[in-house]
């Protein structure tokens, strides 16, 4: 895992480096160019100076007072009248004449020399310079310019990583705070002096707590309604298994295995429909959906409680069938218009009658299942999608989870349930709406 601090801190010293090294370079040529252009001034003004050679004996007598070093700074001054040899201000040396006047680079005795040559009518003056001299003069006065970089670029290293820690603070702290609370803590993270760049992820780390807080809550609440719900069939399950012994014939002993039985598929079924609603909420929207032909769905449900239907005399069909394609898991759907359709039997008295309708309408799709039973008092219908909601006096055994499973797979499926008492008093209305697949 990397360090932000120290990508921080190696980026930024390492681009002010190398801007610091551009610029140095860029002054370093600057300065080293106006050196020269010094030095080359020097040597025409010094030549717009010497007359005939009258001041080049007194020149030979001070070179030879000048020690090695001084010497070899020394520029040498050469004269020539007419077509005499040439005199110069160091005795026995005598560099060879320009053709031309002006600057020009000589070589002379394997060593570059800087000249500058004026030619008059009646003489020649010729001013010459060490190349190696003007180099290392050039150069000290180049290094001065570059004496501030060298000097300030380990300093802004120090101040970078200041800045930077400093900077990265308000994180370290959001950081440290994360790290050291406790796993049951649900308190949200500051956001107080957080750089506006990092505040995103804080508020996102802050949805996230919330989210998971409610997660948490729901399961707690659910492991809690679970734990009271399967609290009775347990109860009458022991109950029942003491009465065995006490059990005086045969057909008193199968009376018993059947209640046996009995409570048994109830514990059974309250666990199979708690696995689903926890599984349904725990998950988001399906990564699994596809196109789905929705009257396929629908049929293959009202087939699978036609025994039921048959069994308690109720007159199951389908009143309409247009033709629908929708988005979603076919799976899930038929997990949400069986348990509806398998309601609306089990609320619907003998010899009644449930309808179910698939239409298409505005780009929507409503799937309808109508009964005949006795519906719900208004003033209890927003609570008809709570778990283990139960409508009192009902004589018919249910958990109580079934409409929050169709809750939530709406949910998931991006659909809307709609539940209503029927206009004509006689029953209750169960719509889902989806959206037309494109």
């Amino acid at each position: 895992m990397k360090s932000l601090k120290k990508q921080l801190i190696f980026w930024l010293v390492g681009l002010l480096t190398l801007a610091a090294v551009m610029a140095g370079s860029i002054s370093f040529y600057f300065a080293w160019k106006e050196a020269s252009s010094l030095l080359d001034q020097q040597l025409s003004e010094i030549a717009s100076s010497v007359d005939e050679g009258s001041q080049l004996p007194a020149m030979q007598s001070r070179f030879e007072r000048k020690n090695a070093e001084e010497k070899k700074q020394g520029f040498i001054i050469q004269v020539w009248i007419g077509n005499e040899s040439g005199r110069s201000s160091r005795p026995d040396f005598k560099l060879p004449r320009a053709a031309t006047p002006g600057f020009s680079d000589i070589w002379f005795r394997g060593l570059k020399w800087r000249a500058y040559t004026m030619i008059y009518p009646d003489r020649t003056v010729q001013i010459a310079q060490q190349e190696d001299v003007r180099y290392d003069i050039a150069l000290h006065s180049a290094m001065r310019v570059l004496f501030p970089f060298a000097l300030v670029i380990p300093i802004s290293w120090l101040l970078i990583g200041v800045v930077v820690s400093r900077l990265l603070q308000p994180l370290e702290r959001v950081t440290n705070e994360v790290k050291n609370r406790d796993v049951t803590s649900q308190a949200l993270l500051p956001v107080e002096d957080v750089p506006q760049e990092v505040a995103p992820l804080v508020l996102a780390m802050n949805d996230l707590i919330v989210r998971l807080s409610a997660a948490i809550e729901l399961q707690r609440q659910f492991l809690s309604d679970a734990a009271h719900e399967l609290r009775t069939p347990l109860a009458a399950l022991q109950l029942q298994i003491e009465n065995l012994s006490q059990s005086h014939s045969r057909d008193d002993l199968d009376n018993r295995i059947e209640e046996m039985r009995r409570g048994s598929q109830r514990a059974s079924h309250l666990v199979g429909q708690l696995l689903k609603i926890s599984r349904y909420e725990a998950q988001g929207k399906s990564a699994m959906s596809g196109r789905i032909h929705l009257n396929t769905v629908v049929k293959a449900c009202l087939a699978d409680f036609i025994p039921l239907a048959d069994h308690r005399h109720i007159d199951l069909g389908m009143t309409q069938d247009d033709d629908a394609m929708i988005m979603g898991v076919a799976e899930d759907m038929r997990v949400l218009l069986g348990n509806l359709i398998d309601n609306a039997i089990r609320y619907t008295p003998e010899g009644g009658k449930v309808d179910v309708s698939l239409r298409v309408a505005n780009q929507e799709v409503v799937v309808e299942v109508l009964d005949t039973g006795s519906g719900i008092p208004e003033s209890l219908l927003p609570r008809i999608f709570d778990r283990f909601f139960r409508v009192a006096g009902q004589e018919t055994e249910g958990s109580g989870i079934g409409l929050s499973i169709v809750q939530a797979i709406a949910q998931r499926q991006s659909a809307r349930v709609v539940l209503a008492n029927r206009q004509d008093g006689h029953g209750l209305s169960a719509r889902v709406i989806f959206s037309l697949a494109v």
